[in-house]
């Protein structure tokens, strides 16, 4: 067997143009990602809390038994649901009709002196009382 001829030449490492890390990568560590999760988590909390108080009067979710307001005219109405203990407490709502432009069908409600309808991709009507 024979050796492999030895070279002069010392052996160099290949050369990196300026900027260019030698280095392996740092993983980041534990606190790190732990925090980027935080942060998440964070911002979805504070996203449903916001729209949860921005959809808190809103029409669309009133139910029998909820009372509104109305701050606009009864040609524009602008209801707002309310704590049927406040003073602007105008009417209560007795029935929800769902999926129906019809105000007619609150004039089958016994209790139902008015009709409030919101007419949009999803329409449907507020049978509403007077809230005594």
């Amino acid at each position: 067997m024979s050796t492999p001829p030895v070279s002069d030449t010392p052996h160099q490492l290949p050369e990196f143009p300026p900027g260019v890390s030698t280095e392996p990568p740092v993983k980041p560590s534990a606190g790190k990602k732990v925090k980027k999760v935080l942060g998440i988590v964070l911002v979805a909390v504070v996203a449903f809390i916001a729209f949860g108080f921005y959809i808190h009067d809103d029409p669309s979710i009133a139910e029998a038994g909820n009372c509104v307001h109305n701050s606009g005219s009864s040609d524009k109405p602008k209801v707002a649901i309310v704590d049927c203990g406040a003073a602007d407490a105008e009417f209560k709502v007795v029935k929800v009709v769902h999926n129906t432009s019809d105000t007619k069908t609150c004039e089958a409600v016994e209790e139902a002196e008015a009709a409030y309808l919101e007419e949009s991709s999803d329409p449907f009507v507020l049978c509403l009382a007077k809230n005594h």
